[in-house]
């Protein structure tokens, strides 16, 4: 939160600055508008993308494409025949579990697909949580897939 003010002040700092360069008046800007919507965000509830240690998928990511792979030729009539790439953005939670599975638009994929790879994710093992100075953190990642 601190990190988040620091950052502000000095982007306001900068504008005011480049501003006075260009003109020969001040203009003075009101980052309360800012300040209030950065501080409705609980630490509890903030996604992060960066931390000291990531989370990951128990036995790592080829481990997940194996099983994403094998859950869809479980539950999927038909085999993927072109090769397609499914994108998606995961939240795990502090708990190891995926609260969030989103899939990014591609042009080759369908509609079908794309939801049996968000059951699938949905149905994978816990992950190992995100860890910032020894505290769990909700952390969003990024995953593809790639068929055949």
């Amino acid at each position: 939160m601190k990190l988040i003010l620091i950052n502000l002040s000095l982007i306001c700092m900068m504008a005011c600055t480049s501003l006075a360069q260009k003109q020969d008046t001040i203009r003075v800007f009101d980052i309360e508008p800012f300040m209030s919507s950065y501080q409705e965000i609980s630490p509890d509830t903030m996604v992060y993308m960066a931390t000291q240690h990531p989370a990951t998928f128990l036995e790592g990511n080829m481990a997940l494409n194996r099983f994403v792979k094998q859950y869809l030729q479980k539950h999927i009539k038909s085999s993927v025949q072109d090769k397609v790439m499914v994108l998606c953005s995961i939240i795990i939670e502090k708990n190891g579990c995926i609260s969030s599975v989103h899939i990014l638009p591609t042009n080759n994929t369908d509609k079908g697909l794309e939801s049996h790879v968000k059951e699938a994710l949905f149905a994978s093992a816990p992950w190992i949580p995100a860890l910032q100075d020894g505290k769990r953190l909700r952390y969003k990642t990024y995953f593809s897939i790639q068929f055949p």
